[in-house]
C-alpha cells in the first residue's frame, strides 16, 4: 500500500499561522431593535417632507378675471412650459440672424455683426477701452504695410534739381484752381488747415493716426503728449466730438473724419452706419453726410476699414461725389491693394493723397520703430510720404521719442494739408514746364 507523502516543515508551519476567521458577535435584542425604531423614524421623517411638498403644491391660487383657482402645479407647470418656449425661441432667433452662427465660428450674413476675439487680421482695442467698443476692431490690418507708388505716378520732387530756386510752401501760393472757387471763396480744406508752413527743402513727412475718439483716454494721450503738427482722424460714431475735436485743435493738430466703410471679412464689425456695397447709392450718399456733420473743422476724408467698399467703383463714386461737394482732400487709407480711390478722386478732379505706411499691425513698439525706418526711407526718396498708426500705447510711446529726434535729423513733420498744397503746386509747375 503506498505511503502518503510526508508533509513538510514548512508547510505546517504555514497553516498553524493561518489566522482564523471570527463570526460576528451575534447582535443583542436590545441592539436589533433599536436599529429598527431609527429606520422607521427615518422613513416617517422623509415622508413627513414629502408629504408637506405635496400639500403646498397642492394649495390653490386665486388669480383675477378666472372664476376658479388655479393650484400651484398647474402654474408651475406653466411657467416651466413658458421657459422651454422662450429659451428655443431665442436660440432659433440666434441662429436664424447670426449670433448663434458667429459663435459656431461660421461668418453671419448680417450687416454689421460683433467680430470673436479669435479673428486675425484685425487690430483689437486696447484694454481698458469703454467696454460698448469692446468687440470693435480698430482697424484690419493693411495687408500692403508699405506702399510705393509706381514711378509713373511720382511726381517729381523739386529737390531733384537743386540749380532752380525751391518756392516756399505756402497758402499763398497755392495754384489758382486750388486756391480760390468759382464764388470767389476759398476750398473748405484750406479753410480748416492749420497755420503751418514747412522747412525749404526738407522730406515731408504727414503722420495720420485714426479711430480717434472712442477710447477716449488714449486719444487724449496722442493730441497731448504727441508733439505736432499730426493729423488726427476722429470716427464718426465716437461720442462727444465738438469737444474732443476742438480739444485736439488746441494742441496743435490738424482734423480728418474717419468713415467707416464695408470690410472684406464679415465678422468684422466696422460699426454704427458703415456704409456698404450692398446699399442703394442715395443712402451711401445719406451715411456719408450723416458723418461729415458730426463735427466740424475737418481738412478731408479717409476710409475706416473699407477693403470690399473701396474696390467698389459705384459706391466709392457715390460717397467721394459728397466729399467734393464739401470742398474736402480724400485719403485713401489703402486697406486694399485693389482700391479705386484714388483712381475715382482723380476722375472726379478732387484733391485725394493716399497712404503709404501702416505703423502699427502689430502693438509693439520694435515693430512701429521698423514701420518709421520706413517712412523715413520713402520721405527721403520722394521728398514726401505719409503714415497711418491708431491710438496704441506702442504708438505713443514711440512717437512721443521719434518725432522730435525726426526733426532733428532734418525732416519735416507736417500736416496733410501742407502735403495737399505741395502736390498741387508741383502740378501747376509741372504743367507750366509743359
Amino acid at each position: 500500500m503506498a505511503r502518503k507523502p510526508a508533509k513538510s516543515k514548512a508547510h505546517g508551519q504555514a497553516r498553524r499561522a493561518k489566522p482564523k476567521r471570527r463570526h460576528p458577535e451575534p447582535q443583542t435584542h436590545a441592539q436589533g431593535w433599536a436599529k429598527r425604531l431609527i429606520g422607521k423614524h427615518n422613513a416617517l421623517r422623509g415622508g413627513a417632507q414629502f408629504a408637506a411638498i405635496g400639500r403646498f403644491l397642492r394649495q390653490t391660487v386665486h388669480i383675477p378675471y378666472l372664476d376658479h383657482p388655479v393650484s400651484l402645479t398647474a402654474i408651475l407647470a406653466f411657467v416651466g412650459v413658458l421657459g422651454v418656449a422662450v429659451g428655443g425661441g431665442y436660440w432659433g432667433a440666434q441662429n436664424f440672424f447670426g449670433g448663434g452662427q458667429e459663435r459656431a465660428g461660421r461668418p453671419s450674413t448680417s450687416i454689421t455683426i460683433q467680430q470673436t476675439h479669435k479673428m486675425r487680421g484685425v487690430i483689437l482695442p486696447e484694454p481698458g477701452t469703454p467696454a460698448e467698443h469692446k468687440t470693435r476692431a480698430y482697424e484690419e490690418h493693411a495687408v500692403e504695410e508699405v506702399y510705393e507708388p509706381p514711378v509713373s505716378e511720382a511726381i517729381a520732387k523739386p529737390e531733384s534739381t537743386p540749380q532752380q530756386p525751391k518756392p516756399p510752401v505756402e497758402v499763398a501760393r497755392t495754384p489758382p484752381p486750388a486756391k480760390t472757387l468759382a464764388d470767389g471763396t476759398r476750398p473748405r480744406w484750406l479753410q480748416n488747415a492749420i497755420a503751418f508752413t514747412p522747412a525749404e527743402g526738407q522730406p515731408m513727412i504727414a503722420i495720420v493716426i485714426d479711430d480717434m475718439g472712442v477710447d477716449r483716454n488714449r486719444s487724449r494721450h496722442m493730441w497731448e503728449d504727441v508733439p505736432g503738427p499730426l493729423t488726427l482722424s476722429f470716427l464718426t460714431y465716437a461720442n462727444d466730438l465738438p469737444a474732443q475735436t476742438q480739444a485736439a485743435r488746441q494742441n496743435g493738430h490738424e482734423l480728418m473724419l474717419h468713415m467707416s466703410m464695408e470690410p472684406s471679412n464679415e465678422v468684422i464689425d466696422a460699426g454704427p452706419n458703415v456704409l456698404m456695397t450692398t446699399m442703394p447709392s442715395r443712402e451711401i450718399r445719406s451715411l456719408a453726410n450723416w458723418g461729415m456733420d458730426r463735427f466740424d473743422g475737418f481738412v478731408g476724408v479717409n476710409n475706416h476699414m473699407g477693403s470690399r467698399f473701396t474696390e467698389n467703383e459705384r459706391g466709392m463714386r457715390a460717397v467721394l461725389e459728397e466729399i467734393k461737394k464739401r470742398d474736402l482732400i480724400f485719403l485713401d487709407s489703402r486697406t486694399s491693394s485693389h482700391t479705386v480711390g484714388v483712381k475715382v478722386a482723380r476722375e472726379l478732379g478732387m484733391p485725394v493723397l493716399e497712404r503709404n505706411v501702416f505703423l502699427d499691425n502689430d502693438n509693439v513698439p520694435e515693430k512701429v520703430r521698423t514701420q518709421l525706418d520706413e517712412l523715413e526711407r520713402l520721405a527721403r526718396k520722394h521728398g514726401r510720404a505719409i503714415a497711418i498708426g491708431h491710438p496704441r500705447d506702442a504708438t505713443i510711446e514711440v512717437l512721443k521719442s521719434w518725432i522730435p529726434a525726426a526733426k532733428a535729423r532734418g525732416l519735416s513733420i507736417v500736416p496733410v494739408s501742407s502735403l495737399m498744397k505741395d502736390r498741387l503746386q508741383r502740378q501747376a509747375q509741372n504743367a507750366g514746364v509743359r
